[in-house]
């Protein structure tokens, strides 16, 4: 009798645990989906470039801190929140088409604690002019620190 009893409740607790994982956390965020980190913030400038190449905007959307912010996730999820519509494709124009929170091409410079585990970052990149002279171009974006890692803030707050 006692053996039928362990069965039976070994068969209910093994029921209750796949139920459980067939609960609505399935259909909501995985873990992780909005919640990624950068390990450094050079490592963050290095990862966003990638994704903006890629147009990966709902990736890039996940590595955003939106704890204090007007934005939500779906805003960050589309192009046009990164990218400046109906501007032609030319190298200097096309690095003022991004807005957020730079334009492929640049590369990390320096980083700076703005305080409030604010940091401001500087990228740089060098553009030809139309009479071959190389011009350097500066640009800054903020991260946010955490323990894990940090996260890109978005501009326009």
């Amino acid at each position: 009798m006692r053996i039928f009893f362990s069965l039976v409740f070994l068969i209910a607790v093994a029921g209750t645990l796949t139920m459980l994982g067939r609960g609505p956390l399935q259909d909501g965020p995985t873990p992780g989906q909005f919640d990624r980190y950068f390990p450094t913030p050079s490592a963050a400038v290095n990862t966003t470039a990638d994704l903006l190449t890629s147009e990966n905007w709902s990736e890039l959307a996940t590595y955003y801190d939106l704890s204090e912010s007007v934005f939500d996730r779906q805003d960050l999820s589309k192009e046009s929140f990164f990218v400046e519509s109906g501007i032609e494709e030319a190298l200097s124009e096309e690095l003022e088409a991004y807005k957020q929170p730079f334009a492929p091409g640049f590369r990390f410079q320096s980083a700076r604690n703005l305080g409030n585990d604010v940091i401001e970052v500087t990228v740089i990149t060098e553009i030809a002019s139309e009479d071959g002279v190389m011009r350097q171009g500066l640009d800054t974006f903020l991260l946010k620190a955490h323990p894990e890692g940090y996260q890109l803030l978005p501009k326009g707050d």
